[in-house]
């Protein structure tokens, strides 16, 4: 079981944002944030994400310089028989070549 603690900030509204922080047992602090672009109850939820410091300011990961400064992902729900489903979409926004090969390069991870 992994010990990371967390807290966070949120105003969920579009324009509102997200702001939070992990840390694992040995005191190593990630920051991150999103900015709520687009939210439809029940359908849809659209933000930018990205790291950054405790602040909320955007920096570059920490663990890599070829990660996207920012990303824009949309969250869709849509129901068949009872059943809801949730699809992610994401890309980056204005990433270099080499960021969007790395990006890309992520994705048979986070199946």
């Amino acid at each position: 079981m992994n010990n990371i603690s967390s807290e966070f900030i949120i105003d969920f509204r579009p324009g509102g944002y997200f702001h939070y922080n992990m840390q694992s047992p040995d005191g190593n602090q990630m920051w991150g944030k999103f900015v709520y672009q687009e939210i439809v109850a029940f359908e849809k939820i659209v933000w930018v994400n990205s790291f950054s410091d405790e602040v909320g300011n955007m920096v570059r990961s920490s663990f890599s310089d070829l990660i996207p400064l920012e990303i824009l992902n949309a969250v869709t729900f849509s129901e068949n028989n009872g059943t809801t489903t949730m699809t992610l979409c994401s890309g980056p926004i204005n990433a270099t070549d080499d960021e969007r090969s790395f990006f890309e390069g992520m994705f048979e991870s986070m199946e």
